[in-house]
């Protein structure tokens, strides 16, 4: 079997695009290969430009460049501009580098290379993935990181690396991949948040509403009853939301309509009942949508709520028909309750109501009043929205996307942005036996979306003139949901017990490396830094390095990785560039050691204070559950007796 065949059997399946490509290919096409006696000194020549990709010899020229690349010896990852002849690939791997991404915007040379060298166990194994340029989009980049998480913590270290002259022609491709680095880079560290409190309320709430959730239809019976069904709608509260209500009303008794809880006072207002209304914010002012609309407007409505609501939003929809989910969240998924999850992986509402309409399997599922940027008269919200037409959080800042209809740009926000790109992965992700389009008619343009004006779609959907079922949900018998209450009660003193184990081991190291920095300090003031105890300083790297195991274990990553990801997660990115810092000598090490060390006293006392709170705030929401709920959850099963 030749090198071309074993690349492409490993390629077939991690890359099945590139695969089909590579393996109809006619090669000769633009290039000629010129080979010398030693395998890696071949060069390729372009034929239509009469251009070499080695101006000289190809391994003097290859060892040059690889010697520029010493400093990124400590790298994990490499993103690679140009496979050139393959060589310089080869010797860019060593014991630190986990992957190498490849951009390559020629197909024959991607060809050349896989026939003459043999990359078949690096890319079976994704420590090399070669992309195709014409093939890939911002998904595709994005995906990078979805792909190995680990490369999250590196994308300060990102660099774009020309592996030659040769493809310094290829500028506007460059900077095209670049763009979607820039963009992918900044929906990887801004979708992990900056602000450990709304994490910690959730945690409070999902906690403290688990008795309410478990006693509420699942998710899964929700889902359920949606199947079979055409067409969802979902109803944004966007500028152009005000002239659609017409055209909604008219289509209402025949498509399944998913209103995002700002939707629907305004519904209301206008005599339209939505099918089900989401909610998954943790916030007190979410209540609002429902206390300033009458009661007799949640009648014959499903509430769909994710778990962390504020109780307030709870309590507003007392006597309503309500059904829990959980977010995909590391804690909700630990409590084991499968069938109440799992909703909510996007930012909004409507990032909600989409999850849900694919889960569904709708035929079609159309945006209305899904803007994502500012009115032409500069409104961020629809005519009779509760806060009204311009909400203060969401301000002008200068940032523009492609506008619906693609004539020119909008006007859009950070929140709105973050939004839409959680819309375009989703979207991406759609099987094609559902159809996505975008009537919004006004706002941002949503990739992936086909865009048609309301009036067409609303035609297409009353012509069929089948009126939708109602929606029926049951609650789970008391005796499943006190099964699963005592489950919840159980997990949630489990969540106290081992983060206090680990708090202490935590604290302790902490301890032991701060007398140790400040031992050092004393050296330094002293002039006799040649006293360092490096054997002590070892041991302690050791000891942090047994710590960041526990991030390798689901337990802890469930239980704390939410409430602590957004600070030591930022601090992770800061610690990345001191790890990948090349040391040509002894002192170098020890200083890169000192760095590193010092980087990790402020996270240690990051880590068990992050723990330390999810403690005390798993106890505070258990003080939330009412008498009945906590005798309920603690009561031993009687034993039952057989008589003889």
């Amino acid at each position: 079997m030749s090198h071309f065949d074993t690349n492409l059997a490993a390629l077939a399946k991690v890359d099945a695009l590139l695969y089909l490509a590579l393996k109809s290919f006619k090669p000769n096409q633009h290039y000629e290969v010129f080979m010398d006696n030693d395998p890696a000194n071949y060069n390729i020549i372009d034929t239509k430009n009469t251009k070499a990709l080695y101006l000289t010899k190809p391994i003097d020229e290859i060892m040059e460049r690889n010697a520029q690349l010493h400093s990124y010896s400590y790298y994990p990852f490499l993103y690679l501009y140009g496979l050139g002849n393959g060589v310089l690939i080869r010797l860019l791997f060593n014991e630190q580098r986990q992957r190498i991404v490849v951009f390559e915007p020629e197909l024959e040379i991607i060809f050349i290379v896989l026939n003459l060298l043999d990359f078949s166990s690096e890319i079976a194994t994704q420590k090399l993935q070669i992309i195709y340029t014409k093939q890939i989009s911002y998904m595709g980049v994005d995906s990078l990181f979805d792909s190995n998480k680990y490369s999250r913590v590196f994308v300060k270290t990102y660099d774009l690396l020309v592996t030659c002259p040769y493809y310094e022609s290829y500028h506007d491709d460059i900077l095209r991949i670049n763009g979607y680095f820039i963009k992918a880079i900044e929906q990887a560290v801004v979708s992990v948040g900056n602000d450990a409190r709304d994490s910690v309320v959730g945690i409070y709430h999902h906690i403290a509403n688990l008795p309410d959730a478990l006693r509420t239809p699942s998710l899964k019976d929700l889902v359920l009853a949606l199947r079979g069904r055409d067409s969802a709608i979902i109803i944004s509260t966007g500028p152009s939301l005000h002239k659609q209500l017409p055209l909604l009303k008219k289509v209402a008794p025949y498509a399944t309509l998913l209103c995002v809880d700002a939707s629907f006072p305004i519904l209301t207002k206008h005599g339209i009942k939505p099918d089900i209304v989401l909610s998954l914010e943790r916030v007190q002012e979410s209540a609002k949508f429902y206390t300033d609309t009458p009661k007799q407007a949640q009648k014959g409505v499903v509430f769909a709520l994710t778990s962390i609501v504020h109780k307030h939003t709870k309590l507003a929809l007392k006597g309503a028909k309500v059904c829990f989910s959980f977010r995909p969240f590391g804690y909700t998924s630990l409590f084991g309750f499968d069938e109440y999850g799992y909703l909510g992986i996007g930012m909004s509402a409507a990032n909600m109501a989409y999850e849900l309409a694919m889960l569904a399997e709708f035929k079609q599922c159309i945006f209305i009043g899904q803007d994502l940027a500012f009115g032409d008269d500069g409104s961020s919200h629809s005519k009779d929205a509760i806060y009204g037409t311009q909400e203060s959080q969401y301000k002008k800042e200068g940032i523009y996307v492609p506008r619906y209809g693609g004539e020119g740009q909008i006007e859009t926000s950070k929140i709105w942005k973050l939004f839409l790109h959680f819309f375009e992965k989703d979207i991406a992700r759609t099987p094609p036996s559902m159809q996505v389009i975008n009537a919004t008619q006004g706002g941002a343009r949503i990739a992936g979306t086909k865009e048609l004006p309301f009036t067409q779609v609303v035609e297409s959907i009353v012509q069929k003139a089948q009126k939708k079922p109602p929606l029926l949900l049951a609650p789970p018998s008391p005796k499943h949901s006190a099964k699963l209450i005592k489950q919840a009660y159980k997990k949630a003193q489990d969540i106290i017990k081992y983060g206090s184990t680990q708090k202490r081991k935590i604290e302790r190291v902490f301890l032991q490396l701060a007398r140790e920095l400040e031992h050092i300090e004393k050296l330094n003031a002293q002039n006799k830094l040649e006293k360092i105890n490096f054997a002590k300083l070892n041991a302690l790297s050791d000891k942090i390095d047994d710590i960041k195991g526990l991030f390798g274990e689901r337990k802890f990553t469930s239980y704390f990785m939410d409430a602590i990801q957004s600070y030591i997660f930022h601090q992770e990115l800061d610690i990345a560039k001191v790890l990948v810092l090349y040391t040509a000598n002894e002192d170098e090490l020890k200083a890169k050691q000192l760095q590193w060390l010092y980087y990790h006293k402020y996270w240690l006392f990051s880590l068990a204070g992050g723990i330390d709170c999810v403690i005390h705030t798993t106890q505070k929401a258990l003080d939330e559950w009412s008498k009945q709920d906590l005798a309920l959850a603690s009561s031993k099963p009687t034993k039952r007796t057989t008589l003889s």
